[in-house]
């Protein structure tokens, strides 16, 4: 009789355990899933817990983390704005004497006009680069995903490009669709392209292989234009920056800006040589962002 007794209670202790042990995994299992969509940006950092056990200590520790990552995402955002504002700012305060330089200059007809305009409008086209991309650094342009097919869209990047360099081949290999924004994405393949094409002869050829997996979207554009010096390599996406023997007038901004732009999507982008040229090899992860 006392065996039977026994036995119940260490049953009973073991229900017990087992319901409590459940029960903590299920807030873990909670836990977990409220900090990844803290991350994801769908809700909003932890209440801190009440309870006196043994995962109150890492739930507050949680939302601590979620507040001051909060607080800190709010004051890099005002910077940004601040930023964006300063930055529009300048260049309005820029292109109103340029837009009176011109003016005064094609007045005169000097000797030099075509010269003088010429500058003019690379110091516009220099201004304009400059404030896209600071904005971009300071999330001053909204994007908007939805899903693309990405072989049409260099397609059409390529369509716009083609009277410029009319000699030059394009091919593609593969597919993908992915969410992006359209607008953006675009002027990311434009870039390149045209850093492509500024960089191979007059017969160059530009493949690109696209790729999509279950996690991510990959692309390599390689040229046979010949490659960039080891040095450079790891300053191409630097703004300003020209490699010592570029002989094309370019202000430095264009891969910059693509950088900046893939960044926006997630992804990232590195330069390295082949034995014809250079490559350029991209990713885009694939988020699920219909999760509720």
């Amino acid at each position: 009789m006392v065996g039977y007794v026994i036995g119940g209670i260490l049953a009973a202790a073991i229900l017990v355990m087992a319901v409590h042990l459940l029960r903590q995994r299920k807030r873990l299992s909670r836990l977990a899933e409220q900090m990844e969509d803290f991350l994801a940006g769908r809700e909003k950092p932890l209440p801190f817990s009440l309870r006196e056990d043994t995962i109150a200590p890492l739930e507050n520790a949680a939302a601590e983390m979620e507040n001051r990552l909060a607080v800190e995402q709010e004051r890099c955002r005002r910077e940004a704005r601040r930023t964006s504002d300063l930055t529009a700012d300048i260049s309005h305060q820029l292109k109103t004497p340029l837009a009176s330089l011109r003016l005064f200059v094609e007045m005169d007809e000097g000797a030099h006009l075509a010269q003088e305009i010429s500058q003019i409008e690379r110091m516009e086209a220099l201004i304009g680069s400059l404030l896209r991309l600071e904005k971009l650094c300071a999330d001053g342009y909204e994007f908007t995903f939805a899903d693309h097919a990405i072989r049409p869209l260099i397609e059409s990047v390529w369509s716009r490009l083609r009277p410029l360099w009319p000699e030059k081949v394009m091919q593609i290999e593969g597919d993908a669709a992915i969410r992006c924004d359209e607008k953006w994405l675009s002027e990311a393949f434009l870039n390149l392209l045209k850093n492509a094409c500024e960089h191979t002869a007059a017969d160059g050829k530009i493949t690109i292989s696209l790729e999509q997996t279950d996690r991510a979207f990959f692309c390599t554009m390689e040229d046979n234009g010949g490659g960039a010096a080891e040095a450079d390599l790891p300053h191409l996406f630097d703004r300003f920056y020209r490699a010592q023997d570029q002989k094309q007038s370019g202000a430095g901004l264009g891969l910059a800006i693509v950088k900046e732009i893939i960044y926006r999507h997630h992804g990232q982008i590195s330069a390295e040589n082949t034995k014809d040229g250079l490559r350029f090899v991209l990713s885009i992860p694939i988020l699920n962002l219909t999760r509720s």
